[in-house]
């Protein structure tokens, strides 16, 4: 029994099912997880090798993405679409992405007529260009219009504006001019007169024109309260068709022309009858 046991014990070690030391276990565990980890980084370097390399082939074909299309919108009667396309196209010729849509906005916003310019592009080769057209409230003397904001902007003459108020002053009074007129329109819509013209010379001095012939003088000073005035002389009783201008450059009261003496010559007698 003896001699059997001492013969069994080295072919059990042999086996080695129970032999392994912590060691050796401890080791062979260490290998493993610095090989996941080499394995690891190897996967991420190459998944962004291959993502570098897609954004950059993506970005070589979408710079030389070439623009198939260039479309002009906008509700426009002084511009013609077909004239501006082919005003863009040597700029847009570089290439969808390199077109700069800052330079396409300022090139057409100098042109006569274009109030304003929006540009975009429309994936994937597509740029739009929006159009929006000066509104005209007033002619400025001979050479253009005042827009809704009272900037100026050089035109030919059109005969759809011929009715517009005709406003004439020094350089640098467009904005100004406009309010005036704005503000008289205002006020005198109450005595049913329509104004046809608004001059301001070097001195300041305002003059009115209206449709109906009549020319009011203003001067440079109080405008309001001579505009008061007006409308108080206006309603007092002159015979209207008559009256050919009113000066209220005066501190008090007004002078008054007549283009028809003996209307004149009536009203003066029916005054100092009352």
């Amino acid at each position: 029994m003896n001699t059997a046991w001492r013969h069994a014990m080295p072919n059990s070690k042999s086996t080695g099912v129970r032999g392994r030391s912590p060691q050796g276990a401890h080791a062979e565990v260490h290998a493993i997880s610095r090989a996941r980890r080499w394995l690891n980084r190897i996967v991420l370097t190459s998944g962004v090798a291959l993502m570098g390399a897609g954004l950059y082939q993506g970005g070589t074909a979408l710079g030389a993405q070439q623009v198939e299309r260039l479309t002009v919108r906008g509700d426009v009667r002084h511009l013609d679409s077909e004239a501006i396309q082919a005003r863009l196209v040597p700029r847009v010729a570089g290439g969808f992405m390199a077109a700069d849509l800052s330079d396409l906005r300022q090139e057409l916003e100098s042109l006569p007529w274009v109030y304003e310019v929006n540009t975009r592009r429309r994936w994937p080769a597509e740029i739009e260009v929006t159009l929006v057209e000066q509104r005209p409230l007033a002619r400025w003397g001979e050479t253009g219009y005042l827009n809704h904001e009272g900037e100026y902007f050089a035109a030919e003459p059109d005969p759809l504006y011929a009715h517009l108020p005709k406003l004439t002053g020094p350089a640098g009074t467009e904005v100004s001019l406009m309010r005036r007129y704005q503000m008289l329109a205002d006020r005198l819509g109450s005595v049913d007169l329509s104004i046809a013209a608004l001059f301001l010379d070097d001195l300041q001095q305002l003059t009115v024109d209206f449709d109906t012939g009549l020319s009011l003088f203003l001067g440079a000073q109080d405008i309001s309260q001579r505009v008061a005035r007006f409308i108080r002389l206006w309603d007092s009783g002159l015979p209207k068709r008559a009256v050919a201008t009113v000066d209220l450059r005066y501190e008090h009261g007004a002078a008054v022309t007549f283009s028809d003496k003996g209307l004149a010559m009536q009203a003066t007698v029916k005054r100092g009858e009352g």
